[in-house]
């Protein structure tokens, strides 16, 4: 991008050691997919501090670097279109620089960073930004973008028009870093930017025939063409550029959704294969340190909550981390290179006719791996509405966890005989058929919602298309972390927690008479479990579970599997007798399925899995909220505990009715 600037060298800012004279707090505002996070890496690295301000869940992300005798704070705002908020991103945003926000500190200046590329949509918000009483530098990224395409941009006309500084900056390649802090040391010594004064006669004169919100905006648009135009030209006309092609094939209807199913199948396939020997490796830990424990601690209560509790507690949400780093690292590589958008403009056509939008893909598609990061994804929607929508039904896609309870039925219950051709096995397309059915139910959720509760059009989906880009390494990693921070903090400790209580539920109270000589371990195991009080709630709901074709025992490993689903094979396997076996190897899971096909209702002959009981508990488990810590996330993102309640009990009833219905008529049948 040709400017009337010199580019700065790409040195990092620095300062020697000692005490800095002053203290500086800067805003970093932008529009989304401008550069932000590359510029905030390129300034400040890894954030020093990430979490959420106060009494909000919008996320708080704040880097420290000095440079010239100066600490300065760097805030990374949420993205934004402009400072009329209409989401809770963009109402903390607006917050922060006036300065309403609890505990929070107003900046005492503001950087708006600008794509290059795309000035004439970027300045609506510097045309807000000036106006706040902060003073206003603007930074110019994406400037070999806009090079590479013959855009020029006279920095210093464009300082003159908006009244504050502009300087341009390629972040990736450090240029324009240097200059940019020091602009930001001299800013202690500006005054706050006063509005253009043709921008002050636009907004004058707006129509007062329209509302105020659009005369507002058609005047500003009015003043950012007059300003496009004098600062603003081309110096030549490329043909048809590769990103374009890319585009014209990416969001085409048919090849464009053939390329998506195609990327999603690869990442998904990708993350169990990449996730496997990492899991694996965290599982051997758990394992090791139970054996530890147990070679340490004498017999007892200390010994069964350390083992049994504590450690298979951690142990059931750290196994589950690197699905999730890897799911964020495929999600932030696409993101960064900005095909995600693409996919969100073409998902949208489908996603409008259930009263969703485009925006809700992401989430959706997150969920599938953990719905707790997917619900989270949710922020990004403006409309409370289509929010609430998606997370509501984010739980439904069946995540990483379902898996090993669908593997386990599918291959003990489900014939393994061929559908249609040779290579196509009844087990696996019941296996789709589970995946499948979540999306369907949460498409129909999703329009019943639209159409009663949240009655409603979507929000209408308009997006900017960002520049193809390879993505920056600094800022794919540091989303990786973040969302494995954000994974342990919103859901380990809850879960350890849960699982505590389940464990003291399942050992409490214990049998009054000791077992007779002579019987095995396994079977006092199992005894004991019963007269607990996780065995009783399980007779107690007998009666709701028998129209499922369950029996107390499977009632009973429900109850435990609420916390969290994958607690069920462990409870199967010490509730038939077989101690804590592994189902994830081959010894345990043929020991589990040889038993669990043996099982008998009490008292009789009468066999308690067969195959219409056996895809009832898979459908239960495809459909029911038994996840804790996605409850509490989803209170937390909400700000009320209405609609846990209101996820949990709607998921149960449609869980409860869809095994009934999958029992009763696979047994009408005759399977």
């Amino acid at each position: 991008m040709a400017s009337a600037e010199v580019f700065e060298s790409p040195e990092r800012p620095s300062l020697p050691s000692g005490q800095p004279p002053g203290q500086l707090t800067v805003a970093l505002l932008g529009n989304p997919n401008t550069g932000k996070s590359t510029l905030f890496s390129a300034l400040a690295g890894i954030p020093t501090r990430v979490g959420n301000y106060p009494g909000v869940t919008v996320e708080e992300k704040v880097g420290r670097f000095r440079h010239r005798g100066h600490g300065i704070e760097l805030i990374d705002l949420p993205g934004t279109y402009s400072l009329l908020a209409k989401s809770p991103d963009e109402q903390v945003v607006a917050d922060v620089l006036q300065g309403q926000i609890k505990g929070v500190t107003r900046p005492d200046c503001v950087v708006v960073v600008a794509d290059a590329t795309n000035l004439a949509r970027n300045l609506y918000l510097v045309s807000q930004a000036v106006a706040v009483g902060l003073p206003v530098l603007v930074a110019l990224t994406l400037g070999d973008v806009a090079e590479a395409r013959g855009i020029v941009i006279d920095t210093a006309a464009l300082s003159q028009e908006l009244g504050c500084p502009v300087v341009s900056v390629v972040a990736p390649r450090r240029q324009g870093i240097g200059r940019l802090a020091d602009m930001l040391v001299e800013s202690s010594s500006w005054q706050a930017p006063t509005l253009p004064a043709r921008l002050e006669a636009c907004l004058r004169s707006a129509d007062p025939a329209r509302s105020s919100d659009a005369a507002e905006a058609i005047a500003r648009y009015v003043w950012i063409d007059e300003v496009i135009q004098r600062v603003v030209s081309r110096q030549n006309h490329h043909r048809r550029s590769l990103s374009d092609q890319l585009d014209s094939l990416l969001t085409h209807r048919l090849w464009g959704t053939l390329v998506f199913i195609a990327t999603m199948l690869t990442i998904f396939s990708s993350i169990f294969w990449l996730a496997a020997p990492l899991m694996d490796m965290i599982s051997g830990g758990i394992d090791m340190l139970a054996i530890g424990a147990e070679a340490v601690l004498p017999d007892g209560t200390i010994k069964s909550l350390v083992v049994d509790g504590l450690i298979a507690g951690v142990g059931g949400v750290v196994i589950f981390l690197p699905q999730i780093a890897i799911l964020f690292l495929f999600v932030a590589i696409l993101e960064g290179c900005g095909y995600l958008s693409r996919a969100a403009f073409l998902m949208d056509r489908l996603l409008v006719c259930v009263g969703l939008s485009g925006k809700s893909f992401i989430p959706l598609l997150s969920s599938f791996a953990c719905a707790i990061p997917g619900i989270m994804a949710a922020r990004t929607i403006e409309n409370r509405r289509d929010r609430l929508l998606t997370i509501l039904v984010a739980p439904l896609m069946s995540c990483s966890a379902r898996l090993p309870v669908y593997l386990l039925l599918c291959g003990a219950f489900i014939p393994n005989v061929a559908v249609g051709v040779s290579w196509l096995r009844l087990p696996a397309v019941v296996l789709a058929a589970m995946y499948a059915l979540g999306v369907v139910v949460a498409a129909a959720v999703a329009f019943l919602l639209s159409r009663t509760i949240f009655r409603g059009p979507p929000q209408p989906f308009v997006m900017e298309l960002p520049s193809w880009r390879w993505p920056q390494l600094a800022v794919v990693l540091e989303r990786v972390r973040e969302a494995a921070v954000s994974f342990l903090q919103s859901a380990g400790t809850l879960i350890v927690a849960v699982s505590i209580i389940i464990w003291a539920l399942g050992t409490y109270p214990r049998p009054a008479h000791e077992p007779a000589a002579g019987v095995e371990a396994a079977e006092r195991q199992g005894e004991a479990l019963r007269q607990s009080f996780l065995g009783r709630a399980g007779r107690l709901i007998e009666p709701v579970v028998a129209p499922l074709g369950w029996d107390w025992r499977l009632g009973c490993a429900a109850v435990a599997s609420f916390p969290a689903r994958e607690v069920v094979l462990g409870t199967l396997g010490v509730i038939y007798n077989l101690g804590d076996v592994d189902p994830g190897e081959e010894e345990g899971a043929s020991l589990l399925i040889r038993q669990l096909r043996a099982a008998t209702w009490d008292g009789t002959d009468r066999k308690v899995f067969t195959l219409p009981v056996a895809l009832s508990i898979m459908v239960f488990f495809s459909l029911c909220a038994q996840c804790a810590s996605t409850l509490v996330v989803i209170g937390k993102e909400t700000g009320s505990w209405v609609w846990p309640v209101v996820t949990f009990s709607y998921m149960t009833a449609l869980a409860w009715l869809g095994a009934f219905i999958t029992y009763q008529t696979g047994t009408a049948l005759g399977w």
